[in-house]
C-alpha cells in the first residue's frame, strides 16, 4: 500500500529537517533562518553540528528497525523491542551521536543489569515511547483494537512504563491506526480521547503531571481562533511546551495537526520553526497530516536526499507494514 511509504517518508522528512533546529528556541531559530529557507544547516544547530543535512535521527531509525523486526517475528512483543532498540543503539552507535532519549538510554541499561522489564521503565515520562509508537500503530491488523493496545503497551513499557508516558502513546498511536483506517477526523479525534484514557490505565506507576487528553482538549477549542502561522507556534510554544515530555510533545504535533491537516511540508516546515523537540513533533505531525491527506507534498528531491543519503528504501517497509495491517 503506498500511503505506508508516503506516510514514512513524511515521518522521516519532518525528523530530518527538524533536526538541525531541536532545542533551539524561537527567537534562535528566528536568527538562523530567513523567511523564504524551508531548514537551516545543521552547522548551525546547538546540538547536531555533527550530522549531516537530511540526516535521520533516534525518531526515525527507531520506527523503521522496530517495523522490520515485527514484520520478521509477526508480533509485537516486550522481548523483541527492548532486544531491538539495544541492537539499534549499537548499529547507530546513537549514544556518539547523542540523540537517544535519557530515558530509553536508562531504562535499557536497567534491563542489561538485570532489573525486571516491567519496572526497567518506571521513571520514563519524556517522549520516546510515542515518538516510535507509529510501527506498533501499523504493524498489527486493520481496525483490530485489542491488538493495537496490546502492540503499543509492548513496545512502550520497556523504557516508559508510567501513567504519562502511556497516556500520550495510546493516544498518538490511535490517531496513527484510525487515520490509516480512513477514519473522518471527528472520529479520530474521539479514538484520541478513548486512547489516551486506556493508555493512563495501562500502567502501575502513575507520575504527576499534566494530562496530554486534557491540553488536546484545550487546543480543539483554542486553534479555531487561530488566523496566523505564527500565533499558532507562540500558543504551543509558550503555552502548551515543545520540551522532552510526552505530554508537551504529543500535544503540540496534534496542534499542529489539526492547524495543517493535508498540507504535509506545512506541518514539517512549522514543525522545525517551533522551538524545542523540533525533529520528534515534526516527524509526528509529519506523519499524522499524510494518513489524514493519504499523500504528501514535501518536494521530492528531498525525499529523495534523505532516502540516498540515510540508505532507506521506504518502499520496502510500506511493504513489511502492509502485511501486517491487512492481514
Amino acid at each position: 500500500m503506498k500511503l505506508f511509504e508516503k506516510v514514512l517518508q513524511a515521518f522521516a522528512a519532518g525528523d530530518a529537517i527538524g533536526m538541525p533546529t531541536e532545542f533551539m528556541t524561537r527567537n534562535h531559530i528566528k536568527h538562523f533562518l530567513k523567511e523564504d529557507e524551508d531548514f537551516i544547516d545543521p552547522a548551525k544547530s546547538i546540538l547536531h553540528k555533527n550530522l549531516f543535512r537530511f540526516q535521520i535521527t533516534d525518531d526515525t531509525e527507531q520506527v523503521l528497525y522496530l517495523i522490520k523486526r515485527y514484520s520478521k517475528d509477526g508480533e509485537i512483543t516486550i522481548k523483541n523491542t527492548y532486544e531491538t532498540l539495544e541492537e539499534w543503539i549499537i548499529k547507530s552507535d546513537a549514544v556518539k551521536k547523542g540523540y537517544i532519549g535519557p530515558n530509553s538510554l536508562k531504562a535499557l541499561e536497567n534491563i542489561k543489569n538485570g532489573v525486571p522489564v516491567n519496572e526497567s521503565g518506571k521513571n520514563g515520562t519524556t517522549c520516546g515511547a510515542a515518538m516510535r509508537v507509529l510501527a506498533p500503530s501499523l504493524c498489527v491488523k486493520k481496525e483490530d483494537e485489542k491488538s493495537l493496545i496490546k502492540g503499543i503497551i509492548n513496545c512502550s513499557i520497556p523504557t516508559h512504563n508510567t501513567s504519562l508516558a502511556l497516556e500520550g502513546a495510546m493516544g498518538l498511536g490511535f490517531a496513527y491506526h484510525y487515520l490509516a483506517c480512513n477514519y473522518p477526523l471527528e472520529e479520530v479525534m474521539k479514538k484520541i480521547k478513548l486512547g489516551c484514557n486506556i493508555g493512563k490505565q495501562s500502567s502501575n506507576y502513575e507520575v504527576a503531571g499534566a494530562s496530554s487528553l486534557e491540553r488536546i482538549k484545550f487546543i480543539e477549542k483554542y486553534i479555531k481562533s487561530i488566523k496566523e502561522d505564527e500565533e499558532l507556534l507562540d500558543f504551543l510554544y509558550n503555552v502548551i511546551g515543545t520540551g522532552l515530555g510526552t505530554n508537551e510533545v504529543f500535544p503540540s504535533a496534534i496542534g499542529i495537526f489539526l492547524y495543517c491537516r493535508e498540507n504535509v511540508f506545512k506541518a514539517i516546515k512549522l514543525s522545525s520553526r517551533l522551538g524545542g523537540d523540533t525533529d520528534t513533533i515534526g516527524a509526528i505531525s509529519g506523519g499524522l497530516c499524510s494518513l489524514y491527506s493519504k499523500d504528501h507534498n514535501i518536494p521530492y528531491r528531498y525525499i529523495n536526499e534523505i532516502s540516498t543519503l540515510n540508505n532507506i528504501d521506504f518502499d520496502e517497509y510500506s511493504n513489511m507494514i502492509s502485511t501486517m495491517f491487512t492481514v
